[in-house]
Order: C-alpha cells, then structure tokens, then sequence
C-alpha cells in the first residue's frame, strides 16, 4: 500500500510508525544517450518505487526522491549534476536519522543509479554501526532483485544492456514516450567482454575501476538501445515492480 510521507499531517504519519516501512529512491541526473533526458534514473526510480509500494500488502511510506547522485563519468557531456560522494552519503545518512527520529525501525534505500552504490552501502553501514539491528536498513537497485525475469525478457546478448541500452529504453518507452526520441537511437552492438569484468545491468564484475560514459561510443549509451520496445519495457517494469514488492513484503 503506497503511502506519500509528504501527504500526510504528523498526527497521521505518527500512527504508522508500528505497522510501516519508509522506502526512498536515490536517483541521478545525467546523460543518458541522444535519445534519452537526463531524468530518466529519476523517472524510473519514483515509476519502480511507487508501483511497488503499491503493490505491497503492507503500508509503505515515500520519502520525495533524490535526483542528483555521484555521477562524474558524465562529465562529457551536458546535464549532469554531480555531487562529492561523501556529502551524498552524509546526507543519507542524516535522511535515515531523520527517519529513526520519527520512530520508525525499519527502511529501504532503491538505488536506481549505479554509481550511488558506494556511497550508499557506506551509509547502511554507519547507521548499523550505530544503531545495530533495532533498525532494520536495507540497500538495493531495483533491478537486482528481479534478474530470472529481465533475462528471460531481454534480447540481447551479455553487454547489450547497460547504460540507456534495450532495458532503460524499453522501460523509458513505455513509461514515458513524450520522453524517448527514438530518431536519435544510435544502434550498437554488445559492449565487449572484458575479462573479470563486464558492462552490463546482469554482468559481473569483479573488480571496480573510474571510467567514463564515451569509452564505448561517443554518445554517451551502453549496449543495445535499437533492441528496445514499448512491449518489452512492460513486462521489464512489471517484473521489477513485482520482484521489489515480494522483497519488501518478504521483511514484514
């Protein structure tokens, strides 16, 4: 059950504390292709979180978003709003402290922007120093939990799905077509696997290094965006909404 944190009088959300759980998306605002706004983390990110809570047989109370993250690899092209990961995870921080304040014990942090990872992981684990398991603080991006499905969905191969590629496309057509510009969709093929390490949203990777967006490709996208389709982004949303959701009731 979706319940908006800022829609509701203290007296109110002061009755969920008992029976809720707060979840908050942390996005980014960067470049996302040719074909692409660079909304598109945050527009996926409320799209996922709020259909989940929705879907959820237990009251879920949302935070407002955060749209700007850690997002220096964009920096070659314009849009970006970037920020030192360390005031970010300050700032998460002080979010779930806030949250503690209010009585609540229990919270998830969706991640819908890669780079964030760290820095959220980092803040997870300074609250838990902290405060210990009396608050329970879960991390995720969102697609994590639905990997069976999106790769029995996708149509590309390993390194067709990553940044603005088939998935975030697929998912942007159908959510939000006033938004793609599919006339600028420069087609690509699958990024090449390296070893230990591969550019994809299902790929492993096993160790982390800085690069930038147009190592690839100039424009800026990873993997296949030409694959994407409004059917596709569908059954990708459903899939990640209904994965996120079972998540979330799984810790009632």
């Amino acid at each position: 059950m979706l319940i908006r944190w800022t829609e509701l009088s203290y007296p109110d959300l002061g009755a969920y504390r008992d029976q809720a759980a707060v979840m908050i998306n942390f996005a980014s605002t960067e470049q996302h292709s040719l074909h692409l706004p660079v909304g598109t983390d945050a527009f996926l990110g409320a799209a996922v979180t709020e259909r989940a809570a929705e879907l959820c047989h237990r009251p879920v109370l949302l935070l407002p978003q955060v749209c700007f993250g850690y997002s220096p690899h964009h920096r070659f092209a314009p849009g970006y709003v970037t920020m030192p990961q360390h005031l970010l995870k300050e700032y998460a921080v002080s979010i779930c402290e806030n949250v503690i304040a209010n009585g609540f014990s229990q919270m998830f942090l969706v991640n819908s922007h890669g780079g964030n990872q760290v820095y959220l992981s980092a803040a997870v684990n300074e609250i838990g120093e902290k405060h210990g398991t009396e608050f329970q603080l879960r991390e995720l991006q969102y697609w994590d939990v639905a990997h069976e499905r999106i790769s029995a969905i996708r149509e590309s191969e390993l390194g067709g799905m990553g940044h603005a590629g088939e998935f975030e496309t697929s998912m942007m057509m159908y959510l939000r077509p006033d938004l793609v510009q599919e006339e600028k969709i420069v087609p690509c093929g699958p990024v090449a696997e390296r070893p230990w390490f591969q550019k994809d949203l299902l790929g492993s990777k096993a160790y982390q290094r800085f690069h930038r967006f147009d190592e690839d490709n100039r424009e800026g996208h990873i993997g296949q965006p030409q694959l994407a389709t409004a059917q596709k982004g569908k059954a990708f949303f459903e899939s990640v909404t209904e994965e996120l959701a079972r998540f979330l009731d799984y810790f009632d």
